[in-house]
């Protein structure tokens, strides 16, 4: 009989390069078979013998970076507005951790060396943004998860999942795209901020800034 094949979705909570604060997870049907902290700087190496196995990979890092001023790209300039920089909901852009950006870009490099796509099945997430868009969702919570960087990792993979499922929705520009959750697991008021927002946006400032989130 034919061994059937594994499906794993990765989720990387990245972290400093010498320092063990990047949270890593492997899921296989929903279950954890890796959920630990590793050094930044090993990230690939640690994941590596379940790649051939992997069907999505989503990262909490900023994957690329924008042009212009504080290489912010269009998704987090439209991000740190209004109701999310009133709500505390807004990623932190590349400009203010440097080092990070810059280990995320090798990861990402090293990861399309291994085959992955960026924004196919290798897509950029904000676990914070996640948080506050998701409160209170169940699909977001393990309880094998021993600390925020553990549970960080879990989300991560488990939007890989969604991702694999076609649940998730996607905001960005050609310098870059933010992945997040369909709007059906978000909280009802999130849903209205996040369309009140979008429908106010200026338009002049983000007329490039395109969205498939209210696509149901």
């Amino acid at each position: 009989m034919e061994k059937v094949k594994r499906k794993l979705f990765v989720g990387i909570d990245l972290g400093w390069k010498e320092k063990k604060t990047t949270g890593l997870c492997v899921l296989e049907n929903e279950t954890p078979v890796l959920l630990k902290e590793v050094f930044g700087k090993d990230v690939v190496k640690t994941i590596n013998p379940y790649l051939k196995d992997t069907k999505v990979i989503a990262v909490d890092a900023p994957l690329t970076r924008g042009k212009g001023k504080g290489k912010m790209r269009l998704f987090e300039k439209f991000l740190s507005t209004g109701v999310f920089r009133r709500e505390k909901a807004n990623p932190v852009p590349p400009i203010l951790m440097p080092e990070l950006s810059n280990i995320a870009e090798e990861v990402a490099e090293e990861l399309k060396e291994r085959g992955f796509a960026l924004n196919i099945n290798l897509i950029e997430i904000s676990t914070h943004l996640i948080r506050k868009l998701c409160q209170g969702n169940s699909v977001f919570k393990n309880s094998l998860a021993k600390n925020e960087n553990q549970e960080s990792a879990f989300i991560c993979a488990e939007v890989a999942v969604l991702h694999s499922e076609f649940q998730t929705r996607w905001l960005g520009y050609k310098d870059g795209f933010l992945f997040l959750p369909e709007m059906s697991f978000w909280q009802n008021d999130w849903k209205d901020k996040f369309y009140r927002a979008w429908k106010e946006k200026p338009s002049l400032n983000y007329r490039y800034l395109v969205t498939n989130i209210f696509h149901y």
